[in-house]
């Protein structure tokens, strides 16, 4: 057992747009000075920085949450000199749990909550583990506050979780009501810029309508015009007054700065009925291709918020009856439920989904997301055999696209579903290059072509491709899944001591994942590390007690070659015939 500290710099972004260079000598003078002496003092080991960040281990879960404490007061009493909108603050979570640990980092569920709890601190302060305090609560001595049952990103059940009630920390402001709607609405300012030359207010509106666009695209997200915007151009941004003024849940906002012929251009995502940031990053580019240079940024602000949106609209739809749901609200509870992985929770997902598209027979995305439902139900071995769920699979997914020819998502899910479970290559390569070039930034479709390249035995085109989706991604509770393509992307390639690395971080996500087990016993098998496959083939038969190679032999949707090497593989890891 380890105690985790993970930590992060509260508004890295904000700072480093202010002043780069500086922000990185007094976060470095931090780390020297203040973070590995105390660390260290506490007996405590850095595993690895993060560069606005740290992970820190410790045998003691006492000394961790000691080391945490002093941390905050030591940074705090350094940047007391600094003003406010300068002073570097951290956010720290605490966890203990069983790790995997390797040369340069540790792995494990342990460390992802320890992350997570992190997120859920305030500036200033530590968020713990339940399973930590129990440990230390009798010799913990500062005063804490119980945050009930939190969940967490990418976590299928919620976190019992206390903050230390730190002077340091900065105490999150109170949830405000503002006017419901039936689905979220997002307001896109102009960008303001630091130019003097009317080109780049030019340049600020153009960049702002190049995203509202872009948003446009997302099904479910509904954005309001510019000409709505227009009067925030000038005067102090009040996210939560023009939150409350405009009628939206979200507010983007950002900043143009012009040097020479180089941009940087920063944006900050508000949830304004929290009254917290979301989402913050800066982008760089040259200026002389402006048009281009606002439609990449718009394809990366989009998928970049994305997530963040669709986490925050999950929390939200948590919360309500579940007599009191609309089928945007349905569809948020139907993917939390369908991506835990678990037999109950799986089943209630689908009668979800079957509710969402009984509400609003014309939306499009309950239909896709069913259609997925079907085909996890294949992948994990809870379906009747002779293909009924592929039948059902390929419905949906055709009545999605019917409903949204130019739907990136629900084009990728009947190109998956072709693939997969018809072997149709052709056909699905064509419905992918439809997604793409519909959604070039939408990570599922590209994370979902991986497979059918790799199916192909066109290895280095299913890396790309998933490496893509995760990089547009990185954020999504759906990421083991694109960490998924990714370790059976590098199995096909041959590459099978890289496999394993993916493959084991998509089960430290998820462990009851299928495919992915399967993707895991088959490459420790190929690295010759046989008992290790034997124990994984071991969780996949406690999950899929049915499991038997000959019937899954008919539906792996490998080439030929591949699939008995595949098949062959995952014989010698102790899977039956």
């Amino acid at each position: 057992m380890l105690a985790i500290l993970a930590a992060d710099v509260v508004g890295y972004a904000r700072l480093t747009e202010v002043a780069e260079e500086a922000t990185h000598v007094r976060l470095r003078a931090l780390r020297f000075g203040v973070i590995n002496p105390c660390i260290v003092s506490y007996r405590g080991k850095i595993v690895k920085n993060t560069g606005d960040g740290y992970l820190a281990s410790f045998d003691s879960s006492l000394d961790a949450a000691r080391c945490a404490v002093a941390l905050q007061h030591e940074v705090a009493a350094v940047q007391s000199r600094e003003g406010h909108d300068r002073k570097i603050q951290f956010r720290m979570g605490l966890n203990v749990a069983q790790t995997i640990v390797e040369s340069e980092d540790i792995f494990g569920k342990g460390v992802n909550i320890a992350a997570r709890l992190e997120q859920s601190a305030p500036a200033g302060g530590v968020v713990i583990s339940d399973e930590m305090f129990q440990e230390i609560k009798d010799r913990l001595e500062v005063a804490v506050e119980d945050l009930g049952l939190l969940r967490l990103k990418h976590l299928s059940r919620p976190v019992h979780a206390y903050s230390l009630l730190l002077p340091e920390a900065e105490r999150l402001p109170p949830s405000k009501a503002s006017r419901q709607a039936k689905v979220p609405f997002i307001a896109v300012l102009p960008f303001r810029t630091q130019g003097e030359s009317p080109e780049d207010d030019y340049f600020g509106d153009g960049t702002a309508d190049e995203i509202v666009v872009a948003l446009q695209s997302i099904r479910g997200l509904f954005v309001i015009s510019s000409t709505s915007t227009f009067p925030y151009r000038t005067g102090p941004i009040d996210s939560q007054r023009i939150g409350q003024e405009l009628g939206v849940r979200y507010v983007l906002s950002g900043s143009i700065r012009r040097a020479d012929k180089q941009l940087r251009i920063g944006v900050e995502l508000t949830d304004v009925e929290a009254g917290v940031v979301l989402w913050a990053d800066h982008y760089d580019g040259d200026v002389s291709e402006l048009f281009e240079f606002q439609s990449r940024i718009a394809t990366r602000i989009v998928w970049s918020i994305a997530p963040q949106v669709r986490e925050a609209e999950l929390k939200r739809a948590l919360r309500k009856r579940s007599d009191n749901l609309n089928a945007y609200e349905l569809l948020m509870k139907a993917i939390d439920f369908m991506y835990r992985m678990n037999f109950f929770d799986f089943g209630r997902a689908g009668e979800l989904l079957q509710a969402a598209i009984a509400l609003d027979p014309n939306y499009a995305t309950p239909y896709a997301y069913a259609a997925l439902w079907h085909i996890h139900n294949v992948a994990q071995g809870w379906g009747a055999e002779g293909g009924p769920d592929a039948a059902e699979a390929a419905r949906l997914a055709a009545a999605a696209v019917d409903r949204a020819p130019a739907d990136g998502f629900a084009l990728a899910v009947l190109g998956h579903t072709k693939a997969l479970l018809f072997k149709d290559y052709d056909a699905a390569l064509d419905l992918f290059d439809r997604a793409l070039s519909a959604s070039p930034g939408n990570a599922m479709a590209w994370t979902l072509s991986s497979g059918v390249y790799g199916y192909l035995e066109e290895g280095q085109s299913a890396i790309t491709r998933a490496e893509q989706g995760l990089r547009l991604s990185p954020a999504d509770t759906q990421a083991y899944f694109y960490l998924m393509f990714l370790g059976q992307a590098h199995y096909i390639s041959g590459n099978f001591d890289e496999a394993v690395v993916w493959a084991r971080k998509t089960a430290a996500l998820n462990g009851r994942l299928s495919a992915n087990l399967r993707v895991l016993a088959a490459a420790y098998v190929a690295s010759g590390r046989g008992a290790e496959a034997r124990a994984v083939a071991k969780t996949l038969l406690e999950i899929q007690p049915r499991f038997q190679l000959s019937a899954y032999s008919e539906r792996c949707p490998f080439r030929e070659g591949l699939r008995e090497r595949f098949i062959d593989h995952l014989r010698q890891a102790g899977l039956p015939d």
